[in-house]
């Protein structure tokens, strides 16, 4: 578009204007130049003004379009999230083995018990006694107790002041728990004792203590023990 800088009423004002000025007296040279100035400022605000009348007469002649703005493309890939789980280690008790507590073996007895004689003028020794320590009988079978006793102190035992008695225990021999001396025995002489005896029923271990006795006080004691099975 050709931009024209004196329009039609305006070169006309200014014809008008220099005729004016013809007929006077001669004008200044700075009277022209300011009213040369004048117009032309007026030429040019009137030419703005045109253009931006036509401007937005006319909008499609003015490049509007805006360039799109790039946008950088957003990775929105996720990371696959690992939800195995690791399998839980198994830690292996060791098995510890408690060897069972075993039960003392006691020694088995070999011996007759003998209670140590309260006077030294009586005393005496057990020279054989039967049945064995722990011996094996059947239930309920019939056996005898048999004890010799030798008198080995410094008085004689008179068969009436001197008894051999039951003192406790199992009772294998019934109802009679005191039996008499046969005789008188002197220093260095024996004496036997033959008791008739039951073995119990149930199977077990069973023993019973058996002494001599003068006037209340035990002198010899002895003790037997079974096993019924």
């Amino acid at each position: 578009m050709k931009l024209k800088i004196f329009s039609k009423p305006s070169l006309m004002l200014l014809i008008f204007l220099l005729s004016a000025c013809s007929l006077q007296a001669g004008p200044s040279d700075a009277d022209i130049t300011a009213t040369y100035q004048v117009m032309v400022n007026k030429a040019m605000n009137e030419a703005v003004e045109k253009i931006t009348q036509e401007a937005l007469l006319n909008p499609s002649a003015t490049n509007t379009e805006v360039p799109p703005t790039e946008v950088p493309p957003t990775n929105t890939e996720v990371p696959p999230t690992n939800t195995e789980v690791p399998p839980t280690a198994v830690v292996e008790t060791p098995t510890v083995f408690i060897p069972p507590t075993a039960a003392p073996v006691l020694p088995t007895a070999t011996f007759k018990p003998v209670f140590t004689p309260t006077r030294s003028d009586y005393n005496c020794q057990i020279a054989s006694a039967a049945p064995a320590w722990n011996a094996s009988m059947s239930p309920g079978v019939d056996f005898d107790g048999r004890w010799t006793f030798k008198n080995t102190g410094s008085n004689v035992w008179p068969m009436n002041n001197v008894d051999f008695v039951f003192i406790s225990g199992t009772r294998f021999h019934g109802d009679k728990d005191i039996y008499d001396l046969p005789k008188d025995v002197a220093k260095g002489d024996s004496v036997e004792f033959i008791i008739d005896m039951l073995a119990p029923k149930e199977p077990g271990t069973y023993s019973a203590t058996w002494g001599l006795k003068l006037d209340g006080s035990l002198f010899c004691v002895t003790t037997i023990r079974i096993v019924v099975n």
